[in-house]
């Protein structure tokens, strides 16, 4: 559950509260993370329903014409593996929902957070004092070139990412698209 070190990593190195999130319908059965997600304004988003998906897309237009910062994780899920996915898994309504009011980009790179939050734990979260978390915040990318769509967008911003995790997360090199970026020789 990357959400807690994103929070953390915008909160502790100064950033901005002003920021609104869009996180799946499942967290609302988590007790305290739906009370917070709902107090805060935050977008439950159900994926499996188009009326909720475009009401979630209006509103983050609406968040970022007003300058709100908005969080989008654009792989939709949990890695299984730890492992980041092909770039085709990151969705592009999360990069034209920038692209369409010239908002930048901010990679986010949360590290090793698949060990505290395995896929199949039952608690929220392992015991964790020796994992080293680590939360990478990249280079903005600028939305506003028009020659670029919003899957260049999103694969510019997974390149991103990419290139901070380590070795033990990096996708595999069958992954489409890393020989071309260089990451995989």
């Amino acid at each position: 559950m990357d959400i807690p070190y994103v929070v953390w990593a915008i909160l502790a190195g100064g950033g901005s509260r002003n920021y609104k999130m869009i996180a799946k319908k499942d967290l609302e059965n988590v007790p305290i993370l739906s009370t917070a997600l709902r107090s805060g304004g935050h977008v439950l988003l159900d994926k499996t329903s188009p009326k909720s998906q475009l009401r979630a897309y209006m509103q983050c237009v609406k968040w970022l014409k007003k300058g709100v910062n908005v969080i989008i994780f654009p792989e939709g899920k949990l890695s299984q593996t730890g492992r980041l996915g092909p770039s085709q898994n990151f969705k592009a309504g999360a990069f034209q929902m920038a692209k369409s009011v010239g908002a930048p980009i901010v990679p986010v790179t949360v590290c090793h957070s698949h060990q505290i939050q395995p896929p199949n734990y039952v608690f929220p979260m392992q015991p964790s004092r020796r994992i080293p978390v680590t939360v990478h915040i990249g280079t903005p990318i600028p939305s506003t070139d028009p020659t670029k769509s919003a899957m260049d967008l999103a694969k510019e911003a997974w390149s991103a990412i990419a290139e901070q995790l380590p070795e033990s997360q990096k996708p595999l090199t069958e992954t489409p698209f890393l020989i071309d970026k260089g990451l995989y020789k």
